[in-house]
């Protein structure tokens, strides 16, 4: 596998402008050929809250093993000064269909650009430069007639967050695919013996009697190339087994995409990943990263016949006592979403969402009209569901279901990517919610 990622280094220098440019990602940049490539890895190692789905090897993994077509390409958003780079922006075509977003009826496919990581790279975090490289991505989606600029997981106390809001800034409307919901975090204490004192005994009791439940259990870290074609063939037929998959569809598929991402992971030392084995069978999973002194609670699921004794919420204890035991990271990060196991293990919160930049076009401004008053449409009926308590009935029924319910989904598999780098529909629920 390591033929995948030593590549010689050749730099050809491009000419560097104080402002922000648009550059192409092409076959010098694929192949490590070009200094924009190096440059955009020392912009990732300097970046001390860079996600591992920002790094140069996994987007252009990403670029080369995606399953979805678009007449967009993949650029980077690059500023620098006489010094060097000092910031990037990578914007991936991304498609959705209107259905995936909230449409009714019969329908289109919008193709946009997503910003990698939900944010842009670079050590200076100022509002000036937010400004700048958000101006740059958008005008750069405008020319290209682009449907969208889409911002995952983006955090109410960033300054990205408050660039967004300046629509004078962008020209664009903004809009959000939810309402924006709470964000949990773990911030480690220095001992594990002083995270799990802010737990009742009564709490920390119910750990123990859940784990019993089980009977025999293993919990499998997962972190090095060797390891991920097992690990993937497992989490394959979990998925298969998953409530997860039955509400949202097929998450793992175990291909060569999946195998290839997870790889430069683990190349990079960024892998962080489990499998949770009952009696000798795999059970669940969590395919999680670690960089930056940062965990990311990414994506999990677990066989439907074990529902009952909350599996997610027990394997998510042992991954919290792997963390405090082994390269302790600093904090964990749950993602977007709020759920009761998030609140119980969290000891920070914060507030973050989805949003798309629409840009000023007849096109872009007639789907969004169309998506806003579906979703007025959907809101009401939703009230009305829950003032009957139908939907309390239909999420039981979902989750109590056996192995044996069917997992097709009515997402459209050719515009479905990958759940390794969490870029599955943004307007799709995320998978980690747990009962």
């Amino acid at each position: 596998m390591s033929e995948l990622f030593d590549t010689p280094r050749k730099p050809e220098s491009p000419p560097v402008t104080n402002g922000p440019v648009v550059v192409p990602i092409d076959e010098a940049v694929s192949q490590h050929l070009s200094q924009v490539y190096w440059d955009w890895r020392a912009a990732f190692d300097h970046d001390l809250q860079a996600s591992p789905f920002q790094h140069a090897d996994f987007v252009l993994s990403e670029l080369a093993t995606g399953r979805t077509a678009s007449r967009l390409d993949a650029v980077l958003v690059r500023e620098g000064t006489d010094k060097g780079p000092s910031a990037f922006g990578i914007l991936v075509p991304k498609t959705i269909r209107t259905s995936q977003a909230g449409g009714i009826g019969p329908g289109w496919a919008l193709q946009g650009l997503r910003l990698a990581g939900g944010r842009f790279l670079g050590k200076d975090g100022s509002w000036q430069l937010q400004y700048r490289m958000l101006q740059c991505a958008v005008r750069h989606a405008i020319n290209v007639g682009a449907d969208f600029l889409l911002i995952e997981d983006l955090d109410e106390t960033s300054l990205l967050f408050q660039t967004v809001q300046d629509r004078v800034a962008h020209g664009c409307q903004v809009f959000a695919t939810h309402d924006f919901q709470p964000r949990r975090y773990i911030d480690f204490p220095a001992t594990e013996a002083e995270y799990w004192s802010s737990f009742s005994s009564r709490s920390l009791s119910k750990f123990r009697r859940n784990l019993k439940k089980f009977g025999e259990t293993r919990l499998e870290r997962v972190t090095e190339i060797e390891q991920i074609p097992d690990f993937l063939r497992a989490a394959h037929e979990i998925s298969r087994q998953s409530w997860q998959s039955r509400q949202f569809g097929l998450r793992i598929r175990n291909d060569d995409a999946e195998l290839h991402q997870l790889s430069v992971l683990a190349h990079h030392g960024m892998l962080r990943s489990y499998l949770w084995w009952i009696e000798g069978k795999p059970a669940a999973f969590a395919i999680c990263n670690q960089n930056a002194g940062c965990f990311r609670y990414e994506e999990i699921a677990y066989c439907a016949e074990f529902g009952q004794f909350s599996p997610g919420r027990t394997m998510l204890q042992q991954i919290v006592e792997d963390l405090l035991r082994h390269n302790s990271p600093k904090s964990l990060d749950f993602g977007g979403g709020d759920a009761e196991y998030k609140q119980q293990f969290a000891n920070r919160e914060s507030r973050s969402g989805t949003v798309w930049l629409v840009p000023p076009t007849w096109r872009a401004n007639w789907s969004l009209t169309y998506l806003k008053a579906c979703r007025k449409v959907r809101s009401t009926v939703r009230n009305l569901i829950k003032q009957s308590g139908l939907g309390t009935r239909a999420r039981q029924w979902i989750r109590s279901t056996g192995a044996t319910a069917s997992t097709t989904h009515d997402t459209d598999e050719a515009t479905a990517a990958s759940p390794i780098s969490k870029q599955s529909s943004s307007t799709q629920s995320r998978i980690g919610e747990l009962p």
